[in-house]
């Protein structure tokens, strides 16, 4: 399987892809590596923030609406970057996942 392929699964089943990808596939390049931790910070980012948004009293009109779109949006950006051979860091995304990921990430 070539590494833009494991990087669009990644994505596709976010959390559980990029878990499977980061710690599953043993030979992966860094920046399938990358790409794979962004897919768990945007997988689970999503999960809590729609979490919290449900168990929030106060009805706000559409932020569930925004909470997907944003999230498809993240997903649909990390896949063309994947595609493109770019490089993987996403504005926000990647600074958290280097944070959390980063020895995951750099050992090779």
């Amino acid at each position: 399987m070539t590494e833009k392929a494991k990087c669009i699964l990644a994505y596709i089943f976010s959390w559980l892809g990029g878990i499977i990808v980061l710690y599953g596939v043993k030979d992966c390049e860094r920046n399938t590596k990358y790409h794979a931790a962004q897919a768990i910070v945007i997988g689970f980012g999503y999960m809590i923030l729609t979490a919290i948004y449900r168990f929030i009293p106060l009805y706000i009109p559409f932020l569930g609406t925004a909470l997907s779109v944003i999230y498809i949006l993240c997903i649909v950006f990390g896949i063309i970057k994947a595609c493109n051979d770019d490089e993987p860091e996403l504005p926000v995304i990647g600074t958290i996942a280097k944070s959390i990921f980063g020895k995951k990430i750099e050992e090779y």
